[in-house]
């Protein structure tokens, strides 16, 4: 008995009618298992029901349609219940949005700007944010950063095992970005020594982060830079043979309102960018 060409889904309790080719669409998918695998059943109307918030999902579906996932008129907490709903349905955002971080995988971290940008927790404990992709290159805007003479308040690099990622103790590699201080501008020779695996950086710069597989290490330059690198060790293979995800520690730290001696969190903020080509970032 051929399939019917056209399904019904009830949507928590709204329903949806799309056609068979649309929902296969992505290889792979929630759409695919449940209607290849032969192990879900519709109910008594013939629809197929998904426990899902329907207010989006039409968004869903058009973007099977045409390819385009429109976030248009969309508050940064309806950006962040849309990917989690891609990600509950097991499809993959279109490239078209760019690289992404992972709502469900930031832990205390706040993503922002549809997902791009993320910023420190108000805490004493770095946090970690994974990205919703996976890559061997990406870059990152410094929208905000503190001073930490012990700690980096951004660490940026790669984590492969996103099945187990926990945001508080990440398994991942990094390199530490560390604010530029008085002492590089004023008195070089003062300045400390620059470990292999710290960048200097200020608010503004951009940084590009590499996977470099075929040397196992991690590198990372500034924009315009590249003269200056930090890396690291890093395998030459990833768990399932494949690309790792970005991954960034962030930490806010406390500091006094001299006007009103209160104490204060400075946070740090990063965003993805896209990535100059080569000619560009010399």
């Amino acid at each position: 008995m051929n399939a019917p060409p056209v399904v019904s889904l009830n949507v928590g309790g709204r329903v949806f009618q799309t056609s068979r080719a649309t929902l296969l669409r992505q290889e792979g998918s929630y759409f695919d298992a449940m209607l290849s695998s032969g192990q879900w059943q519709p109910d008594a109307q013939g629809a197929y029901f998904i426990d899902l918030d329907p207010t989006h999902f039409a968004r869903v579906l058009n973007y099977l349609r045409f390819g385009d996932l429109a976030l248009d008129g969309l508050a940064n907490w309806e950006v962040i219940e849309l990917m989690r709903m891609l990600q509950y349905l097991s499809l993959e955002p279109p490239s078209s949005l760019g690289l992404l971080w992972d709502p469900c995988l930031c832990g205390r971290i706040a993503p922002s700007n549809q997902c791009r940008t993320i910023t420190a927790a108000p805490s004493f404990v770095p946090f970690a944010a994974l990205g919703l992709q996976s890559t061997d290159v990406y870059s990152l805007q410094i929208d905000a950063m503190t001073f930490e003479s012990e700690r980096a308040s951004i660490r940026v690099g790669f984590a492969d095992d996103r099945d187990h990622f926990d945001p508080s103790q990440p398994t991942a590699w990094f390199i530490d970005i560390r604010l530029i201080g008085p002492e590089q501008y004023t008195m070089p020779a003062l300045a400390p020594s620059r470990p292999p695996h710290v960048l200097f950086a200020n608010v503004g710069d951009v940084i590009t982060v590499r996977w470099v597989q075929d040397q196992g290490r991690l590198v990372g330059h500034k924009h315009g830079d590249r003269r200056t690198v930090a890396s690291t060790d890093m395998p030459r293979a990833m768990l399932d043979g494949g690309l790792p995800f970005p991954c960034v520690a962030l930490l806010a730290a406390q500091t006094t309102n001299f006007t009103t001696s209160a104490r204060e969190w400075a946070t740090a903020r990063v965003s993805f960018v896209e990535t100059p080509p080569p000619s560009m970032t010399a």
